[in-house]
């Protein structure tokens, strides 16, 4: 009976240690559609989980009620492969935008009311458009036009991927949309890279590096449509993110709005123009971000309108003759109230300004460092025309902040201005080989300090018999005057 039972136990024993050796049940593999990381994974069937994504992203500043800032900041680190370097070079640039990969479905970077566009070199693009009704697609090669319907009033967003070197984007619609650039690259040598052909605001998000040209001696109307530029709008443009834009504009200028320009954040990188960097018909306001514009042609040009900047960096190279840094139908201003400023400014024509409008000039506050190095130049009629560091048609006012001048070609002046000049606070450092200051009406200095030097004329000139309060400037003259 012991032995039966014996039997038994090791034939139990056996039984249980065979069967522990069996496969446990694997673990689930995660859903991806739920993880707000996954930019190749998303698709726009993930466009209702938008309110999952992170609240840290730079676009949630936006005023615009595309819901465009829903979309998670690792998403927008994640969908390029380099950093946010806006002073690496193009070939790099170009090379980074067409690294990101073409495996998989293209990102809707988790927005609503997405419609995602892939370029493939000079293939037709990957399109992923959910909403056909009312947004149109047509493609020939690299090149894509989008048309969403007038009676449209969805603000939808453009997720703009991929890369390449013979094709374009193009816009129709008559209501406010969002377009993302999502790490894309796109040489056009037959016009602008993207040409806006919507007369309402348009958002332009940054994300990850991004890259655009065009080609040299396109017209500026092609089929009765303005292509004023490698990124042009006939609607107001206003720049957001975190990531780089980076352009070459061989033909004209680089960025054009018919109507006004915002830039909030982001950097934005003109490598090369042959005309303007910035030309914009009304206003542009500058309130953060990095800019760096060289330029044949004026750095930053309001037509119009007004130049106001109350944030940012800005560094402006122009090289032609009578191309200014900034320049204003009516006025300049800067005024550190929304963020830190500063603003450095290179121009070497004949004739150029650093800050030139046709109105007023005001100074409240930043760092501004002007240098000229062009003199005199004359025209074809026998007008003249100074460089100058600030040229102002009325009264310029410095209010706060520091300005630096130095003007080192021959006959070049540190400020000039039609009207009267105001110095309240602020320091002031010029050095000039014409006059340091010279103002048609009167200088009134009532605060602030610094100091005012001319190497061949005048540290201050003003009109015989007005009023001309230095306060607390200290002057070095090199022909005489104040």
């Amino acid at each position: 009976m012991r032995l039966k039972l014996l039997f038994l136990l090791l034939f139990i024993a056996f039984f249980v240690s065979c069967s522990g050796d069996s496969d446990p049940d694997p673990v689930p593999e995660p859903d991806s559609s739920s993880s707000g990381n996954n930019t190749e994974g998303s698709s726009s069937s993930n466009n209702n989980n938008t309110e999952s994504s992170s609240s840290n992203d730079t676009e949630n500043n936006s005023s615009s009620g595309n819901n465009a800032g829903s979309s998670s900041s690792n998403n927008a680190e994640n969908s390029s492969s380099g950093g946010n370097n806006a002073g690496s070079s193009s070939s790099n640039n170009a090379e980074n935008s067409s690294s990101s990969g073409n495996s998989g479905p293209p990102s809707d970077l988790g927005l609503s009311n997405a419609i995602v566009i892939r370029f493939n070199g000079n293939s037709d693009p990957t399109i992923i458009n959910p909403n056909e009704g009312e947004v149109r697609f047509t493609k020939n090669g690299g090149n894509v036009s989008v048309t969403v319907a007038s009676t449209s009033t969805t603000e939808y967003n453009l997720v703009v991927s991929g890369a390449t070197t013979g094709g374009s984007l193009k816009v129709y619609g008559e209501h406010r949309i969002a377009i993302h650039l999502n790490g894309v690259n796109i040489t056009n040598p037959n016009g602008p890279a993207i040409n806006i052909q919507n007369g309402k605001r348009i958002g332009i998000y940054l994300v990850g590096q991004n890259y655009l040209a065009d080609g040299a001696g396109y017209p500026s109307t092609i089929d009765g449509e303005d292509a004023k530029g490698t990124l042009f709008s006939e609607g107001q443009l206003v720049f957001f993110g975190s990531g780089t834009l980076e352009i070459k504009a061989k033909n004209r200028h680089a960025i054009v709005s018919d109507d006004y320009l915002t830039i909030e954040s982001g950097n934005i990188k003109v490598a090369e123009a042959a005309g303007d960097g910035i030309h914009v018909n009304d206003d542009i306001i500058i309130k953060g971000g990095k800019i760096d514009i060289t330029s044949v042609g004026d750095a930053i040009q309001s037509e119009r309108l007004n130049v106001k900047i109350f944030g940012g960096q800005v560094t402006a190279k122009t090289s032609d003759i009578k191309s200014h840094g900034i320049v204003s139908f009516k006025n300049i201003t800067v005024n550190d109230s929304l963020a830190s400023i500063n603003i450095d400014i290179s121009v070497s024509g004949d004739g150029s300004k650093g800050m030139n409008s046709t109105g007023y000039t005001e100074i409240k506050g930043g760092t501004v460092n002007i240098k000229t190095s062009g003199g005199r130049n004359t025209n074809e009629a026998g007008d003249e025309s100074n460089a100058a560091g600030i040229k102002t048609d009325l009264d310029f006012y410095l209010e706060g902040g520091s300005l630096t001048i130095k003007s080192t070609g021959s006959k070049s002046r540190g400020i000039r201005t039609n009207g009267s000049m105001f110095m309240t606070a602020g320091v002031l450092d010029i050095e000039a080989d014409d006059d340091g200051i010279k103002v048609d009406k009167k200088l009134e200095v009532s605060g602030g300090s610094g100091s005012v030097k001319s190497k061949n004329s005048t540290a201050i000139d003003c009109p015989s018999g007005s009023t001309c309060n230095k306060g607390s400037l200290t002057t070095n003259n090199g022909g005489g005057g104040l």
